[in-house]
Parts: structure tokens; C-alpha cells; sequence
């Protein structure tokens, strides 16, 4: 605990000292980060890393960099499969001084180019099977240069393999002198609205989510945790950070199915788990009771609120607290709300397995997290119990969208930042989401907010997931069910008059069997997909 609290306290802690700061505390011996896949081409042997072996990696990195001509504050992107070379690549490019643009690997097409064209990126890590995928005129003409991580040789036209050109291990190395509002990062949203956005982060936002996850997470040196969230994503590179200053080690798994994570859990006897929401609705679906999970102590979960039916079913395996082997208190299941923007979770919810507050509740502010309040267009604060605004004030928040600064109108109040949500207060200061505002049904009746209508149909044993969304000027459910299962619009309309009377549903539509509603790169559902795809039907 002292340990931490060094990192926690320490007012000199950057994103490019980070790791030294890590290894004067604990060594250079102790193991940091787990991963699968390999590392063979950047000189790692076996399956994990220590904190030496990571600054020798990541300052080898920082000198390729160097020496093929990066500049201060230059872009350099990474788009790959989902592993552990995201944070590997991150680390090194901002101890060279240049600001990191993890990319998912699933973005494609026009977005992928229109974005790399976006934020200037000058440099390019990209695996084989996606080099093709990226448009050869700024390759050619020298605007970008693409590093392939996995290539023996170098494919030519701008594109180099990046073990040809890897430098020596360096001796003194010292990375870029980094101050607190210096830019460090550039990620994306997930697109959920339209062409994914670049949010711009400093180094003093980082360490300030850093700060922030030591102090309300449960992470302990004798904890094994499984980094399973997106490794591109601001929350991830956070964690991998906060494994650094707490001495533990992290497990960043590579693109495993949620079955596959289940059995990661149960062979790695991982305590704590972070992922996201989609990905714990696929471990549900796997069949929890498959696997022995007894050893969780706590599943984290960011980019999305979860759903009160899988919650429940974490919940139900693993312990916080045991005596002679009997469980006293179950596992514990947190939800961090927030956003890319936000930096850090601005709501905490802890529910356990005798919580009963759900129905789209995202919990409270913690003592670290940034202000939060329900306000009008004005920015001025709404009484408890009406919908409003959600806005957020703080130090972790972005600094902006790179290049996109119009994109701030109307949002940016006097230092507050809309989320883009609506929400309502409770009179105890806690939170309830009701919808995104883009998403929200302008009915004949008023407004309607689809979230809560949304946590009551899951609750059917035939529902998959469901999207609420605005259908002919009234809200309409477009339901996704369960493999193997089966229900029209007819079944759907009787259980829902015994157990959401006056829902005000005008219309259901049932997904074809084996049919999935579309998600976005973080597993959201694309709620305007679902209205375009309905609107004239």
C-alpha cells in the first residue's frame, strides 16, 4: 500500500517516467505484464515480461522511431489485431516524445483512411493482414510510413518490417521529458453517432486516471488481473499503467473468444477481471457454470453500463470475502461510467449479489472522480428526479477533438463537458442513465428514454439483446433472441403486458434466427443502424 501511495502522491509522475519510476520501486526483475501470442520479432522469449525486459523493448522501440526521422508531437498510429504490442507501441512512442493513435483493428474502409488522414498520422504500426486495408498514395509519396510488425522483409512502397529496421538495445537511454499538459494521446470514440472522433489526451490525464484506478480499484500485489477490454481503448492503456505503479502483474490476452477468457480466468486463477460489457454478455452466453471462476474477487467493467441479467450471474460466482473456504460475501461487480472524453470513471456502481438498485442505475461519484451533474441546455443544474444533461467537470477530462474543434459548440460549458447522455439525480446523489440524447424517442405522448424499457425486456429467458429506438415516430423494440430460441412479436407483446404494463411500444420486430443486432468497434449497439434499417419497413 505505501508503495502505491508513493505513485499516488508523487507530483513528477508522467507517462514517459512511468516504467523507471515502476522499477525503482520494485525492481527490475518483477514480472509486469502476461500476454499470449508472440513477441518473437521484437526479441521476447516466452509469454511475459518483466519491468527491465519492457524498458528494453519499449526504448529499442523509441530509438526506430528516432531514427527513421520522428519528430516532437508527431503522430504515430497502431492498428493490430487486439494484444498486448498496443501498449508496447503506445509506451514507446510517448517516450519518444509523439503522440500515440491506438486504432481498433476492426475499423475498415473509408474510416480507417479518413481517420489515419485526420490525425496526420506520419507513422503506422500495422500487422500483414491489415497493410492492405490502408490506401498506398500517402505510403508511396512518403506522407506516411508503414512499420509491419510481422514481416520478415520489407513489402516496399512505404512499408517497412519493422525487424529490419528494429535498433539495437540501447544503453541510456532516457526518454522525452514530458510536461503534465503535454499531448500524449489520441483515441477514438466509438463511433456509435457517426465517423469516430479523436479525442486528445495529455500525460496529467493519464496519470490522473492512473492515480484514480489505484485508489478505487482492488488491486493488490497478491491479485492476478486479466486486462480483457480492448487494448487500444484510454481505459485499458490506464491499467497497464496502474499494473506498473501497484508492482502487480497484468494478463492482456490477445483477440480470445469470451470462452476462451473464460478458461484464461480459470486457468490463470485471475482475481480480478476487466473487460467490457459485450464481452461479459459473451462469457454469459459461453455458460459461466462451465468453468470454476471461484477465485474472482471482483469483475470491472468500462465502455458501456452492463445489464442487470448478466450482472447477476457474475455475481453469483467467485468471492470478495471467504472463511474456512465458505463464501461471506460474493463477488463484486463495478461499474465504472464514463467515456473516452471523461478520461476516468465519473460514476462508480459496486453491486453484489444482493444489490437490488439496477433498472439502468451507474451509481455515484467517488472522492476521485470528476464533478458530475444533471443540467439544462444552460448548464444550469436540474433539480432530483428531472431528466437532464449529464455533464462532467474535472482533470482527466480530453482536451479536445483533434482537428474538430467546432465539434465542441454547444457542449463545453464553462469548463463542463456533456456526455452526450441524459440522465435523473436521486435524492440519495446518485444516478440514473436514461438515454443517449441522440437516441431518445420524440413520441406524441412527449419524450421518451429507452434505456430502463430496454433492462425490462432482457429479463426475457428468449432475449438476446434488444434495441429500443424511435420507429414511425413512436418507440419500437427490435429484439435479437438467444440461439436456440424463439418468440415473435405476438409472445413478445403478451409478456410484456404482465410485466411491463404501459410499456408504449408501437411496434416490435424480431431479429431473423442467428441475426445480431450491429455493434460498434467497442461492442455498443448502433442504435441508427437499427432506425435507418426500419424506418420505411
Amino acid at each position: 500500500m505505501l508503495s502505491r501511495l508513493k505513485f499516488v502522491f508523487d507530483r513528477h509522475l508522467t507517462v514517459a517516467n512511468a516504467l523507471e519510476k515502476s522499477i525503482a520501486v520494485y525492481g527490475a526483475d518483477f514480472e509486469v505484464l502476461r500476454f499470449s501470442g508472440s513477441l518473437a520479432h521484437l526479441g521476447v522469449q516466452g509469454r511475459s515480461l518483466t519491468a527491465g525486459q519492457l524498458r528494453e523493448v519499449c526504448d529499442r522501440l523509441s530509438r526506430t522511431l528516432l531514427g527513421l526521422g520522428l519528430q516532437r508531437y508527431d503522430r504515430v498510429a497502431i492498428y493490430l489485431d487486439n494484444g498486448v504490442e498496443y501498449f508496447l507501441y503506445s509506451l514507446a512512442i510517448m517516450r519518444a516524445g509523439a503522440i500515440t493513435v491506438p486504432i481498433n483493428g476492426g475499423m475498415r474502409g473509408e474510416d480507417l483512411n479518413a481517420y489515419l488522414d485526420y490525425t496526420g498520422a506520419r507513422f503506422v504500426f500495422v500487422d500483414g493482414a491489415r497493410l492492405p486495408r490502408l490506401q498506398r498514395e500517402p505510403l508511396a509519396d512518403g506522407r506516411r510510413t508503414a512499420l509491419v510488425t510481422d514481416a520478415a522483409h520489407s513489402p516496399g512502397q512505404g512499408a517497412l518490417a519493422l525487424a529490419q529496421c528494429l535498433a539495437p538495445s540501447p544503453e541510456g537511454f532516457a526518454p522525452v521529458r514530458i510536461q503534465r499538459h503535454d499531448d500524449v494521446m489520441i483515441v477514438h470514440t466509438s463511433g456509435t453517432t457517426g465517423f469516430p472522433k479523436g479525442v486528445l489526451h495529455g500525460s496529467y490525464s493519464l496519470v490522473r486516471a492512473t492515480k484514480g484506478q489505484l485508489l478505487i480499484q482492488p488491486i493488490t500485489r497478491d491479485n492476478r488481473i486479466l486486462l480483457a477490454s480492448p487494448t487500444n481503448h484510454h481505459i485499458t492503456q490506464a491499467s497497464v499503467i496502474s499494473c506498473l505503479a501497484a508492482g502487480v502483474p497484468g494478463y492482456v490476452p490477445g483477440s480470445e473468444s469470451p470462452e476462451q477468457l473464460l478458461g484464461l480466468i480459470e486457468r490463470e486463477r485471475c482475481s480480478l477481471v476487466l473487460s467490457f460489457p459485450d464481452v461479459y454478455q459473451g462469457m454469459c452466453e459461453a455458460g459461466l457454470s462451465r468453468f470454476d471462476l471461484s477465485h474472482v474477487k471482483a469483475w470491472m467493467a468500462g465502455g458501456d453500463s452492463s445489464h442487470e441479467v448478466h450482472i447477476r450471474q457474475f455475481t453469483a460466482h467467485g468471492a470478495m470475502a471467504r472463511l474456512f473456504g465458505k463464501r461471506l460475501l460474493s463477488s463484486m461487480y463495478l461499474e465504472f461510467f464514463g467515456t473516452s472524453e471523461v478520461g476516468f470513471a465519473a460514476l462508480l456502481k459496486v453491486s453484489f449479489s444482493f444489490t437490488r438498485r439496477f433498472d439502468r442505475y451507474v451509481g455515484r461519484p467517488t472522492l476521485v472522480s470528476p464533478k458530475v451533474k444533471v443540467a439544462d441546455e444552460q448548464g444550469r443544474p436540474l433539480p432530483v428526479g428531472q431528466p437532464g444533461r449529464l455533464m462532467v467537470k474535472g482533470p482527466t477530462l480530453f482536451k479536445g477533438y483533434w482537428n474538430a474543434h467546432d465539434r465542441l459548440h454547444g457542449v463545453y460549458l464553462d469548463g463542463w463537458w456533456w456526455t452526450g447522455d441524459v440522465a435523473v439525480k436521486t435524492r440519495g446523489g446518485g444516478y440514473y442513465h436514461l438515454d443517449r440524447e441522440v437516441d431518445s424517442i420524440r413520441a406524441g405522448e412527449g419524450r421518451v428514454y429507452s434505456l430502463q424499457l430496454e433492462e425490462r425486456i432482457l429479463k426475457h429467458p428468449a432475449v438476446a439483446d434488444v434495441a429500443v429506438v424511435e420507429l414511425d415516430a413512436a418507440a419500437g423494440a427490435v429484439i435479437e433472441c438467444r440461439p436456440g430460441q424463439s418468440a415473435d412479436a405476438g409472445d413478445f407483446e403478451r409478456w410484456l403486458g404482465q410485466h411491463a404494463p404501459g410499456h408504449g411500444l408501437a411496434r416490435i420486430e424480431v431479429l431473423p434466427p442467428g441475426e445480431q443486432l450491429p455493434r460498434g468497434l467497442t461492442g455498443k449497439v448502433l442504435k441508427r443502424h437499427v432506425r435507418q434499417r426500419y424506418a420505411a419497413a
